[in-house]
């Protein structure tokens, strides 16, 4: 249903993927993508880390960085070291999407950028989670012409995001109380 017109005849717009302002508001728009809360709430437990901190190489470690996430989530990443190899990732999608991946362009032909969307911002600029910016991970809008595609993971890692997941439920549950 279409929203009335403001005074000035142009009907109000919200964003399509507004900015989850807490964690329980970023799991619950990433719920609406099986496996994109994982891989969003992987990233977000990293913030403010060094590649130092998190064991990985201290040159350009964004995709390592990305590739760590999925695997601790449950899943299985690209296993390269080039932000661009996640171009052929998963699907692509149309836009950017809570829990999705961004590949961002970079100077150069081969170089690039990788991080989880958090949401995005009034303009449509993504609001990404990513390795290696500013020397750790940190949360930060990029222009959307930087963006080269949004893709979300296949679904046999969703799947394996899944199961892993559902099993450490299931060990918390059975876990005796101290």
């Amino acid at each position: 249903m279409a929203r009335p017109p403001c005074g000035n005849g142009i009907a109000p717009q919200e964003p399509l993927e507004p900015i989850a302002r807490s964690r329980s508001d970023a799991a619950e728009a990433a719920a609406q993508v099986p496996g994109a809360a994982a891989v969003l709430l992987e990233a977000l437990r990293y913030r403010g880390k060094s590649a130092r901190q998190l064991g990985l190489s201290t040159k350009l470690w964004c995709a390592d960085f990305m590739n760590m996430v999925l695997r601790k989530a449950g899943g299985k990443g690209t296993h390269s070291r080039a932000a661009r190899s996640f171009l052929d990732f998963g699907k692509r999608l149309d836009g950017p999407r809570v829990g999705a991946i961004a590949i961002m362009w970079r100077k150069g032909p081969n170089n690039g950028h990788v991080g989880v969307v958090r949401g995005t911002d009034g303009r449509g600029n993504p609001i990404v989670v990513s390795g290696n910016h500013g020397n750790a991970v940190r949360q930060s809008t990029y222009p959307k012409g930087k963006v080269l595609a949004y893709v979300m993971p296949p679904q046999y890692v969703l799947d394996d995001m899944a199961k892993a997941a559902k099993a450490a439920a299931l060990a918390k549950e059975e876990a005796p109380l101290r």
